[in-house]
């Protein structure tokens, strides 16, 4: 047999297995939430039709005593359908006929189930020892108090941060794992940061301590001073791969230090490059350089217990759904634009990503961690109160608790219906948008 046909499923086998994971893991985290639906309509004695993991044409099918259990083509979403959930039905087990209160169970539990989904990801991911095991060390969990600084660190100046302190809130947020506080100081872009700190039993309020900060990101190049790989804003800004940029500004580029100092020197980071492409000179004016804080200090670690790591997982799942509700609230006030979002198949290719490289590596702390974060953000998301989500049917469920009277099934099916069709548009434009970044090597990141 031909030995390079064998290397080349070798290869391709390979190159599916981490999407094979990818989907799986997708998939998990539907079959958890609907799962959730459909073991509290059971409980309840609803009558379940159908309960279905992806969407579109089935593909496999089983018929239970009374409910079909199905996989359908696109790994998209699930769903359980129940007796009475989108209509009107005479029949005593129908979901329509339900005490509210039962009914409202019903809705919530997929979201719950998904939020419990990350609870556990959370305490695996804090619990297990990821660190490869080194002589006379033992498995540490982080905190939120400052061990020690780098040399030269800036937020250790004057009236600053101390070795010591405990990082209680950053900008008037909490911080309740060590994850807030890189996620709340990247939102924040000035390079100046409100601390609520405790030092030495004393809880203080530090303004405006300073952090340095570089450019980052989507940029790379060689000794020559030629792009060898950039992605993301600035792709979309002219730059390319295999520019070799001759100029910032109107300083002369002849080697890598002077590139990295001449695009550190600008506090608003925008420059002018000047450079060669093929036979040809071409000047980018006003290019915006992705910018990332200097974390310039060491946060503490403690051997692990029962209690800290419980601890440090609930405070995770604090830290990750909260990034949920203030990341929708920066993308609607600007902060995130339209090509920062994601959607399934973005999702699925940086799960892919990150599966591939857990496999070479045997270090899985990023898959859960990537679980974690899908896990909580479908949780929260399926409860914000907008149509078709199963928040929005908790919303509609709201008056008839209070009020002991129905809202029309009609009415709300339509409403529903209508909200089903725009996020159904909305992810298709988004999923448009996955699929152009994979094209043009763009990415995810």
């Amino acid at each position: 047999m031909n030995l390079n046909f064998l290397f080349s499923i070798a290869e391709l086998g390979s190159k599916a297995l981490p999407i094979l994971i990818a989907i799986l893991f997708f998939g998990l985290i539907i079959f958890v939430h609907e799962f959730g639906h459909f073991i509290f309509a059971k409980l309840f004695g609803v009558k379940v039709n159908e309960f279905a993991l992806g969407m579109g044409p089935t593909i496999i099918k089983k018929q239970g005593k009374e409910t079909k259990y199905a996989i359908r083509l696109f790994p998209v979403g699930g769903f359980v359908s129940m007796e009475g959930e989108e209509e009107e039905s005479g029949d005593e087990r129908a979901f329509c006929n339900q005490a509210v209160w039962k009914r409202m169970i019903i809705i919530a539990a997929g979201a719950t189930f998904n939020l419990i989904m990350g609870v556990i990801a959370c305490i695996i991911l804090v619990a297990a020892p990821w660190e490869k095991p080194q002589e006379n060390t033992t498995p540490l969990v982080a905190t939120n108090e400052i061990l020690q600084f780098y040399e030269g660190a800036t937020s250790n100046s004057e009236g600053g941060l101390k070795a010591g302190d405990k990082i209680l809130k950053i900008d008037g947020k909490r911080v309740y794992s060590d994850y807030d506080i890189s996620f709340l100081m990247q939102r924040n872009q000035s390079g100046k940061y409100d601390f609520d700190v405790e030092r030495e039993g004393e809880k203080l309020e530090l303004k405006e301590v300073p952090f340095a900060k570089r450019t980052g990101g989507n940029f790379s190049y060689d000794p020559d001073c030629v792009i060898s790989s950039v992605s993301g804003k600035l792709k979309d800004q002219g730059l390319k791969d295999g520019d070799k940029i001759i100029k910032v500004n109107s300083v002369e580029i002849t080697d890598n230090e002077t590139l990295m100092k001449e695009i550190s020197a600008d506090e608003d980071y925008i420059y002018d490059f000047t450079i060669t492409r093929g036979e040809e000179t071409v000047t980018l004016t006003d290019v915006k350089m992705n910018t990332v804080t200097v974390f310039d200090f060491v946060i503490l670690g403690k051997e692990k217990t029962v209690g800290n790591v419980l601890s440090t997982a609930f405070g995770y799942t604090f830290s990750l759904g909260r990034m949920v509700y203030l990341s929708l609230f920066d993308l609607l006030r600007g902060q995130y634009g339209f090509n920062d979002l994601a959607g399934p198949v973005g999702t699925v290719s940086v799960i892919a990503d990150i599966a591939g490289e857990s496999v070479k590596t045997a270090d899985y702390a990023q898959m859960f961690m990537l679980m974690a974060m899908i896990a909580i953000n479908i949780g929260l998301f399926n409860l914000l109160p907008v149509p078709a989500l199963d928040g929005g049917h908790l919303f509609f469920m709201i008056p008839e608790l209070i009020f002991r009277k129905k809202i029309p099934q009609k009415y709300e099916s339509y409403i529903h219906a209508a909200g089903l069709i725009v996020l159904f548009a909305f992810m298709a434009i988004i999923s448009a948008g996955d699929i152009w970044k994979l094209i043009s090597g763009r990415g995810f990141y």
